[in-house]
């Protein structure tokens, strides 16, 4: 009470007080708005998944509504199997889950726990269990904990900035953290992003900690936050592992008795890490994920993998530059130039010694199934974010040493908008929204299958499918073929996302073309035939019958759409895991993706798993979610 009674006798913390927690209750605001304004992506359903498993069985173990869960690349035969031709080596031989993190999902599986939502029950009833309200309040409940993470990494930048550089630098990072869309962006998605963002910033704030001070208090923050760190994301931790390696020489150089405080705290975080390792057997499964670093192409897709946009790149070597010149010729300069550069080094050093081994052990330890390239700067993301706070405070100091509070977080929003970035609520990370996932749910309520009937969907929408639908939906891509063919019940198959949108196909495109060529549409007729040529190929592909003569301006489109596509697709994000591969529609992508290290030819097209069982299947296109649906009839 003394300490609050103190600190409101000085106005100017006082003030800074109340301006942090407002930005905080903005920041939190702007990441719980809307929560459900779209439903899940692949990778959220998996995560909520796995937590509705942990509600289940304890742990997040390797099967939900009786299946198996599949998520990932088909690497494992699984002889003796009459079903499943292969297993999914993101889970370990003893059922667990260990391709991921443990914290992430304990945090939705007690979100869930804490708002009611129960895993759905294997039953004898095949139907869609959830009506449009109850998707969306499981989809805010999933999301929700990634937000509670977002607003602990506000406070850590805070931190982290005033420690290591000053309070101009912990609010420059604070204010920019708490509007940055890549920030808002991922603290919106039911995933392990937010807490591996927030938890690597609070693993290099525990290190600098023990390089300048190594209290004991130091040692127990740092290991806490290392072993939180290694039960969300393993690469992010091996990463603060190194650099705290590399550090520790300085370490022990610069304090008495730290041989005993830095062994203790190896052997606290090795009592928070070795028994999941061993209890997981977790050593075995990673010796048989396929690593992506035999695929790169070196030194040219080091190009093709920069860690920060050309513009950040271009703003952070003339930072380089001013920050080198200044230490060169710092004798000729005056002290309010030269300080803050002295007290820049230290901390300069330490982050960039943390990007650059981010950046290496993702270029080396990222199994190739996950080397996206949207994920490469997870690691680093938080250090980063303060390193450019610290350029800024410093140019702050230089130039208006009186208002550096005001002009670092001034200066930082100033570059952010000047390298071509702009603020925004809009989160668009799923591709589609309530109206498409709800024609395919209300499709499905509306079949009323018996109870022989099996449900299968193409990878991975099937766990978005069963998440939302409560349904028994599985992967059809591990099923074998002979099980398929010899199957005697109904089999209906799900395969979403028929068309690939580049934009070329809308109907407003579709108008103005047809205009061009002498064609005037109503917008509905646009609509029409914007429908009709997004299935087309689809719908020639399945039928081997074609739509007939279409007009000029639909071939035009068909083939800049069929351009566009092929682009879309060498340059996306899992570019790496595709290479080599022809890749012209979703289908033949997602057969790469799933079978990459089994021969995707061997099960694609007429070697399909499914190509016997679903002739004669009748086939159902929904056009608001470009999803085809077959009902293959008991045999």
């Amino acid at each position: 009470m003394k300490k609050l009674a103190s600190l409101w006798r000085r106005p100017r913390l006082a003030i800074e007080a109340v301006l942090f927690i407002g930005v905080l209750l903005a920041g939190f605001a702007f990441r719980i708005h809307s929560l459900d304004a779209q439903p899940f992506w692949v990778d959220e359903a998996e995560s909520s998944i796995n937590a509705l498993s942990i509600i289940e069985n304890g742990y997040p173990s390797d099967t939900y509504l009786g299946l198996p869960i599949y998520e990932n690349s088909l690497v494992e035969p699984w002889p003796g199997n009459s079903e499943y031709a292969y297993r999914d080596a993101s889970y370990s031989d003893n059922h667990f889950a260990v391709y991921h993190g443990w914290l992430p999902l304990y945090a939705i599986a007690g979100s869930f726990a804490l708002q009611g939502v129960e895993p759905a029950k294997a039953d004898a009833a095949l139907s869609v269990k959830y009506d449009l309200s109850e998707r969306k309040r499981r989809t805010r409940a999933a999301r929700l904990p990634a937000a509670l993470f977002g607003i602990l990494f506000l406070a850590l930048v805070f931190i982290g900035g005033t420690v290591l550089y000053g309070r101009d630098a912990g609010w420059a990072a604070l204010v920019m953290g708490a509007f940055h869309p890549y920030h808002l962006v991922i603290s919106r998605q039911a995933r392990y992003y937010s807490a591996e963002v927030a938890l690597t910033t609070a693993c290099c704030i525990c290190i600098w900690l023990l390089i300048k001070q190594c209290k004991w208090s130091h040692v127990l923050m740092a290991a806490f936050s290392f072993i939180l760190l290694f039960h969300t994301h393993l690469l992010s931790f091996a990463t603060a592992a190194l650099v705290c390696a590399l550090a520790i020489p300085f370490i022990l150089g610069r304090h008495r008795r730290a041989l005993v405080k830095m062994t203790a705290f190896a052997g606290m975080v090795a009592a928070g890490t070795l028994p999941w390792i061993v209890a997981t057997d977790f050593v075995w499964h990673q010796s048989r994920i396929p690593r992506a670093w035999p695929n790169l192409r070196i030194p040219a897709d080091l190009w093709q993998y920069p860690p920060f946009h050309w513009t950040a790149a271009v703003v952070g070597i003339l930072f380089t530059i001013l920050f080198a010149g200044v230490l060169l010729v710092r004798r000729r300069l005056p002290v309010r130039v030269v300080r803050p550069a002295d007290a820049l080094r230290a901390p300069l050093l330490l982050l960039c010694l943390w990007a650059v081994c981010g950046y290496a052990l993702f270029l080396l330890c990222m199994p190739l199934v996950s080397f996206d390239s949207s994920r490469l700067n997870l690691s680093y993301w938080g250090p980063s974010l303060l390193l450019a706070a610290f350029l800024c405070a410093a140019l702050a100091r230089i130039l208006a040493p009186r208002y550096t509070i005001l002009g670092a977080p001034l200066i930082l929003l100033l570059l952010f908008f000047a390298t071509g970035h702009q603020f925004t609520t809009r989160h668009g990370f799923s591709s589609q929204d309530w109206a498409a996932n709800s024609e395919v749910l209300n499709y499905l309520a509306s079949l009323h299958p018996d109870r022989g009937t099996r449900f299968y969907s193409a990878p991975n929408d099937h766990l978005v499918l069963t998440f939302y639908s409560g349904l028994p939906i599985q992967d059809i891509s591990p099923i074998r073929r002979s099980f398929l063919n010899s199957y005697t019940g109904e089999i209906i198959y799900i395969d979403p996302a028929i068309a690939v949108d580049t934009g070329v196909l809308d109907p407003q495109n579709v108008a103005l073309a047809a205009l061009r060529d002498s064609y005037k549409l109503t917008a509905e007729g646009a609509r029409q035939w914007s429908e009709k040529l997004r299935t087309h190929d689809y719908r020639e592909r399945i039928s081997q019958l074609a739509d007939g003569p279409l007009p000029p301006f639909a071939r035009k489109l068909l083939d800049e759409q069929r351009r566009r596509a092929a682009d879309v697709f060498s340059h996306s994000s899992l570019e790496l895991m595709t290479r080599g591969f022809p890749i012209r529609s979703w289908t033949d992508w997602r057969n790469v993706l799933k079978y990459r290290f089994v021969d995707p030819q061997a099960h694609s097209g007429v070697y399909a798993n499914y190509a016997e069982r679903l002739c004669g299947a009748s086939v159902t296109i929904l056009p608001k979610s470009e999803t085809a649906v077959y009902i293959s009839p008991a045999r």
